[in-house]
Parts: C-alpha cells; structure tokens; sequence
C-alpha cells in the first residue's frame, strides 16, 4: 500500500497568497536589476540579456496583478454573501 504524507494547510485566501508572491518577486527583481527603477523615458541603449528578461518578466507580472484584480472584481462582496439569495431576481 501507497502512503502519501501531505501535508495541507489552511489559506483563508489564496489571492492574498498570489499578491504576496507578485510583490516577491518584484522585489527579487529589483534587487537584481536596479536598472529597473529607471524611468522609461531614460534610454538604454544596449540592455544586458538579463535586464530584457528581467523587463519582460515585470511585464509578465503586471498583466497577471491586473488579472487578479480582475478576477476580484467578479467575486461576491460580503453583502451579496450574506442575503444567502441564490436567485437573482
């Protein structure tokens, strides 16, 4: 017989978990590239392959935060939890 030991842990809300992951990650990268805080108006004129990746990668991460905050836009406020009315008319 298979024994599996997993371990499961509580997450009141897995989007505060994404958001944190999100802001981690931001800061990795800007711990790694500073060139990052430049403006954009700032031009340069030949990035290393790690700060074009690093750019795409913040790019990456801010069209996934929009999408998160998105997706809580179509979440139930507590208000609409509380009626406990699954019928919408």
């Amino acid at each position: 017989m298979l024994r599996t030991y997993a371990v499961r842990l509580p997450v009141p809300e897995p989007l505060a978990l994404i958001d944190a992951t999100l802001v981690f990650a931001v800061q990795v990268l800007i711990a790694q590239h500073p060139d990052l805080l430049a403006p954009p108006e700032v031009p340069v004129l030949r990035p290393s392959p790690g700060l074009r990746a690093a750019r795409h990668l913040l790019d990456a991460i801010r069209e996934l935060h929009h999408a998160v905050e998105s997706y809580r836009g179509f979440l139930p406020t507590e208000a609409e939890l509380r009626t406990g009315d699954d019928i919408p008319f």
